[in-house]
C-alpha cells in the first residue's frame, strides 16, 4: 500500500508499507552554498529513523547501528542511480543551491526495512516541488516565488531505484522479504537495487553463507546470486509497467511487493 502527499508540511511526501512494515517519508527543501567542489550542484540527503515505537528491538536513544547501515545504504543506492541529478538542484553556480532532506521514519517494523524505505524515498521525491528559486547577486540572497506554480524536481525516469531483499536460511533456502521473525535465522542477506533494463546499481550482502558448503559451491553462489538478480529484474519491471507507467505517478507500488513472500520466495534447498 502506499499513500501520497501523506504530510501537507513537506514538499514531497509518501507512505509505504510492504507486509506489516511501515515507512512514512518526507522530504524537506531548503537552501544553502554549493561545496567549492562541486559549485554546479546541490545537496541530497536521505535519513532512515528506526525509533523504539516501531519495534521492541529498537531502544530509546541514539540512532540503532541497523538505522546508520541503512541510511548508508540509502544514500548510495539515490546517488548511485543518479535518479536525481544533483546540477538539478543548482540555483546560482557557486552561491546557492537547494539541500533535499529526504527523511524516512518506520512506524512499524516487521524486517526488511530497506526495500519499503527507498520505495517510500522515490516515492516522496516523485511528490515533491519546489518553489521558483532567484539568485540576487547585488543583495547576495535567494528569493522564492509564491506567485508561480511550483516545479516538480527534474527526476530521471529510467533511473528510479528498485531494490528486494533476500535472505538465506539454513544453508539452503532462498527467502524472499524477510520478515522480523525471519530476520534472526538468517545466514545470510542479499540486497538487488536496479534501474531500467534491470541494470544493477547496488548489489550488497551481509554474512558470508549463500549456499551449502561442498563441492561445486563457487558455482552454487554464483547460480544463488543470479537468480536473485533475475527475480529482482522481474519485480522492477512488473512495478514499473502496474504502477508508474511511462512518467506517471506510482499509485501502488508497494501493493505488488507485498507479494514478494508468496511469488518471490524459493522453498527449494540449494544442493
Amino acid at each position: 500500500m502506499e499513500r501520497i502527499g501523506s504530510i501537507s508540511t513537506a514538499d514531497g511526501s509518501a507512505l509505504v508499507r510492504i507486509g506489516e512494515t511501515t515507512v512514512v517519508c518526507g522530504v524537506k527543501a531548503e537552501i544553502a552554498e554549493p561545496e567549492l567542489d562541486r559549485e554546479g550542484e546541490g545537496f541530497l540527503v536521505p535519513n532512515l529513523d528506526l525509533p523504539a515505537m516501531c519495534s521492541a528491538r529498537f531502544k530509546p536513544g541514539p540512532p540503532a547501528e541497523e538505522a546508520q547501515v541503512l541510511s548508508e545504504k540509502l544514500n548510495q543506492a539515490l546517488l548511485s542511480s543518479n535518479v536525481l541529478p544533483l546540477k538539478s538542484l543548482c540555483i546560482e553556480h557557486g552561491k546557492a543551491a537547494w539541500v533535499l532532506y529526504v527523511d524516512a521514519t518506520c512506524i512499524n517494523y516487521d524486517g526488511n526495512a530497506f526495500d519499503a524505505t527507498l520505495l517510500a524515498m522515490v516515492a516522496a521525491l516523485k511528490n515533491t516541488t519546489l518553489p521558483q528559486a532567484t539568485y540576487n547577486p547585488d543583495t547576495q540572497r535567494t528569493t522564492c516565488s509564491r506567485k508561480v506554480p511550483r516545479l516538480p524536481l527534474q527526476l530521471e525516469e529510467q533511473n528510479l531505484p528498485i531494490g528486494m531483499s533476500f535472505g538465506i536460511f539454513d544453508e539452503k533456502y532462498v527467502l524472499a522479504d524477510p520478515t522480523a521473525f525471519e530476520d534472526p535465522l538468517l545466514e545470510s542477506s542479499l540486497s538487488v537495487v536496479l534501474a531500467e533494463g534491470g541494470r544493477i546499481m547496488q548489489l550488497t550482502q551481509l554474512g558470508s553463507a549463500l549456499v551449502s558448503s561442498g563441492a561445486g559451491n563457487s558455482e552454487s553462489r554464483k547460480d544463488v546470486v543470479a537468480e536473485c538478480i533475475a527475480a529482482a529484474r522481474k519485480r522492477r519491471e512488473e512495478i514499473m509497467q502496474s504502477y508508474y507507467g511511462r512518467g506517471g505517478c506510482a499509485r501502488q507500488m508497494a501493493e505488488s511487493h507485498d507479494d514478494l513472500g508468496n511469488t518471490g520466495r524459493s522453498d527449494t534447498p540449494r544442493r
